[in-house]
């Protein structure tokens, strides 16, 4: 059976749901799903990640209608995640995604999620899509560079304080009535209470995307430079070694403070 799937915000899980329902859909059980709705004809099954996949006849049909009932946003969201960060090898990727109300329909279409929950080759044709109409501001740190700064501050979450700093300064001069969403990586808030900072901010559709977008860009790193991701027993030997055989070479593909 043919299948699409979308992405549904948490706030409209139940109220579609019950507008369904009302539509002579009828629940049934799915493992691991929210909710299953089907009117025999099409079958949704919701998972907790907020991805909705419709099945049957009529689910083009069904999806148009179910984006007629969401409520689009009137302002616009920013959401800002980062890759790379427990990887041995490669740069530090930032990224935060402007979504924008006109284009909020058109995200949802392509799904993003936690990359951590996707396959490679889906991130990097999910980021392909998202870059032909989101705007960005992205900042790649290049091993060399983030290594001096480790060296300067000794703690990776105030590096991330400094750079995202920077990235949503400039951001709320262009969008200052823009809502601002940070996935957590530390327990306080440095942003204040202007930016909403919390764990799980994949929840959110805005750092679903940049969370996409930034790993996009740092597994299309690693593979221009044929480097292993992740910080695996194996990546670690090989990253000793090259260390070990040419150590100002090495800073420059390598994050040294996880030898």
């Amino acid at each position: 059976m043919s299948s699409l799937s979308i992405r549904v915000p948490r706030e409209d899980f139940e109220n579609l749901k019950f507008e369904l329902l009302g539509l002579g859909f009828c629940e049934r059980e799915v493992l691991g799903a929210l909710w299953s709705l089907s009117d025999g004809n099409t079958h949704l099954v919701l998972y907790p990640s907020g991805t909705l996949l419709l099945q049957g006849k009529y689910k083009e049909d069904i999806k148009e209608l179910i984006f007629s009932r969401l409520n689009v946003p009137q302002r616009v969201m920013v959401g800002c995640d980062e890759s790379g960060k427990g990887d041995v090898f490669g740069p530090l990727l930032l990224c935060c995604a402007v979504i924008k109300p006109e284009y909020y329909r058109k995200v949802l279409e392509l799904n993003p999620r936690d990359c951590k929950k996707m396959k490679d080759e889906e991130v990097v044709e999910k980021a392909k899509a998202l870059r032909s109409f989101c705007e960005l501001r992205c900042r790649c740190v290049e091993p060399l560079e983030l290594n001096l700064m480790w060296e300067q501050v000794g703690n990776l979450n105030r590096v991330l304080d400094k750079l995202y700093g920077e990235i949503l300064k400039e951001l709320e001069e262009s969008y200052p009535s823009a809502d601002f969403f940070v996935d957590a990586y530390s327990a306080r808030n440095p942003f204040g209470g202007r930016v909403v900072f919390k764990p799980k901010g994949e929840e959110n559709l805005s750092v679903a995307v940049a969370s996409v977008l930034a790993r996009a860009g740092f597994l299309e790193w690693l593979d221009a430079q044929g480097l292993p991701k992740g910080s695996s027993p194996d990546s670690l030997s090989l990253a000793r070694a090259l260390y070990q055989k040419d150590p100002e070479g090495a800073k420059k593909l390598l994050k040294t403070f996880f030898l």
